[in-house]
């Protein structure tokens, strides 16, 4: 029966090529937004997820939160590096790490900081944020660690020297400051992929900032001890003049909640257009079952038997259903790890591309109710003298 029905498809290529061409579209669109709108809030999630506080300069709270966890635009502005000591001492925080913004490299951020921070573990007993894939870190001043993208992008290598530029943009004013790479990072997944690491003390020497009651920092990034010190944390300095405690993923949530409409009517309009798309390839296979009326007839007349006829046209179908939906998640899937390397050369999200499990579903789904629908002219047969298609 399956040669057969194998041999029934091949016999009609082009109806059959349209046919399958059609179920792949109809499974491949759910899969494709399921995979890209899933991958994006990973992304998104994942970046954010080493930051639980930032301290920075009064401003807008998601520049801050865009400067300092995604690396694009500019920063809000600089805080005192007396604030790190005033934070450490409140009893409150287990850790705090200094960050200093400002230069580039070929458009890829200078990040200063200190050497503590590659100890940073976001969850306990798991590996650190930043660990090295080769050399080592930066022991003393003109040394740089570099990000696993950065050094892909760039070709720079253990040894090599470059030269920062002041600001963002590749084409600002020259440092007379080389740095020479001591090591290269594993991949994070994220915006710091593509940062590069030197120590503190080289963004005040670069800017000037020589006194040590003058030195200043763009941000903080605090470890509270618990939830409930992170509220004091953000309590204390809601009176603050000068610095702001932002929680990123509050930041993002609320972002979230900004755009909720507009995702809320995406999410409507691509549910219909699926259910569209499933509906008119039903209406496909069940208009293709009545074409083949006369068919069914003459071989239920020349004694094939209408149990006979339903297996080969079950056969027949689920092998096309089945072709089609594999196909169709597939090309949804590919389609959206394509989309996640390009959000990861134009944007700093790292998409996440592990295969969501509720896209397999359209496999299944497409199959089962395709399979209905093509059986519907045989139970047409059964009700009627087969005379009448003859």
């Amino acid at each position: 029966m399956i040669r057969l029905a194998f041999r029934s498809l091949v016999r009609r290529p082009l109806r059959q090529f349209l046919l399958f061409l059609l179920i792949m579209v109809t499974a491949a669109l759910p899969v494709f937004i399921l995979q890209t709108a899933g991958g994006l809030y990973g992304g998104i999630n994942r970046a954010v997820s080493p930051f639980p506080i930032l301290a920075g300069a009064k401003g807008s709270a998601y520049q801050l939160v865009l400067n300092t966890v995604f690396l694009r635009d500019r920063p809000v502005g600089n805080i005192p590096f007396s604030e790190m000591g005033i934070l450490k001492n409140r009893g409150e925080t287990r850790a705090v790490y200094p960050l200093g913004f400002g230069d580039n490299y070929r458009g890829f951020r200078l990040v200063g900081t200190d050497r503590a921070l590659f100890g940073y573990r976001p969850v306990k007993n798991k590996d650190p944020w930043l660990s090295l894939e080769e050399g080592a870190l930066f022991q003393e001043e003109g040394e740089a660690v570099i990000g696993s993208e950065t050094a892909r992008l760039t070709g720079l290598k253990v040894g090599d020297t470059f030269r920062s530029v002041h600001g963002s943009s590749p084409k600002g004013r020259a440092h007379n400051h080389p740095f020479r790479v001591t090591g290269i990072l594993r991949p994070v997944g994220g915006p710091y992929d593509t940062a590069i690491f030197i120590d503190m003390k080289d963004v005040w020497e670069a800017h000037g900032e020589r006194e040590p009651d003058k030195r200043e920092v763009t941000a903080l990034l605090v470890v509270p001890k618990g939830y409930r010190e992170a509220m004091h944390l953000l309590s204390a300095y809601q009176e603050n003049r000068d610095v702001q405690m932002v929680f990123p993923s509050q930041s993002v949530i609320s972002l979230y909640a900004m755009v909720g409409q507009t995702k809320h009517f995406w999410e409507i309009f691509l549910a219909s257009l699926l259910a569209v798309s499933l509906l008119i390839t039903l209406l496909v296979l069940y208009w293709s079952g009545l074409s083949r009326m006369k068919e069914l007839a003459l071989l239920e007349a020349l004694g094939a038997g209408k149990a006979r006829i339903r297996r080969f046209l079950l056969a027949e179908e689920g092998m096309l259903l089945l072709a089609g939906s594999v196909c169709g998640w597939l090309s949804g899937y590919g389609a959206s790890l394509l989309a996640a390397h390009a959000a990861a050369g134009a944007a700093a999200i790292t998409m996440v591309t592990t295969p969501d499990w509720r896209g397999a579903l359209i496999i299944p789904a497409v199959t089962i109710l395709g399979t209905a629908a093509g059986l519907l002219p045989v139970l047409l047969l059964e009700r009627k003298d087969v005379s009448a298609y003859l």
